[in-house]
């Protein structure tokens, strides 16, 4: 089908679902439908998958003078991007795009594939992965999430055709969460979303 971005471009889209009208032969789509076919369509001429797109625009997102492109400790890449879903989802765009599918942990809810997720993208050259050690006598360690040069001009390719609602809600979320520790965070889980108090029960320090 032939549609406009949010810009206003004209795009031709391909694989979205339709329902035909049997007795007047009109032929209705869900918009829900058409915003995960223009995303699907924009991360396959980048060379990813769908899911990979909330996980670009997280990282890309910039607040204030700090650096984007990365994102210190991977509890808070867990629940930005559960909260960037959510946050959508309070909007009815909750199902317009595509996320991973979160497992409930007992550190909380955690992105189901971002683990493979994040070793291919390394492998393609545009995440790279820092273990950070804590202190020289524990044995403790967090993961730095950083876009690579490439991933980050790709990523601002991304940002700059992807709907405006995603993307304030991704710098909202990252807004909010970034400076956040881990018992701040499962405190916030769990007074946003009470289900998870009795699963979310150890702190998300990785």
């Amino acid at each position: 089908m032939d549609s406009v971005d949010w810009k206003g471009k004209p795009i031709h889209l391909t694989r979205v679902p339709a329902l035909r009208n049997s007795r007047t032969g009109q032929i209705g789509v869900y918009p829900e439908d058409v915003s995960k076919a223009e995303l699907r369509t924009m991360a396959e001429e980048a060379g990813l998958e769908p899911r990979d797109l909330p996980l670009f625009m997280i990282l890309c997102m910039q607040i204030g003078p700090v650096q984007p492109g990365y994102i210190h400790h991977r509890y808070r890449l867990n629940k930005m991007l559960f909260y960037q879903w959510k946050e959508l989802e309070k909007q009815g765009l909750g199902e317009a795009f595509f996320h991973d599918s979160f497992t409930v942990k007992d550190r909380g809810p955690v992105p189901e594939h971002l683990e493979e997720d994040i070793r291919r993208l390394e492998n393609e050259g545009l995440v790279k992965v820092t273990l950070v050690q804590w202190g020289k006598t524990t044995k403790e360690s967090s993961k730095t999430t950083e876009l690579t040069k490439k991933g980050l001009a790709l990523a601002n390719q991304l940002c700059n055709k992807i709907a405006a609602p995603f993307l304030e809600t991704s710098l909202k979320v990252k807004k909010e969460l970034f400076p956040l520790d881990p018992l701040t965070i499962q405190e916030k889980v769990h007074r946003d979303y009470p289900e998870y108090r009795k699963t979310y029960i150890k702190i998300d320090a990785e």
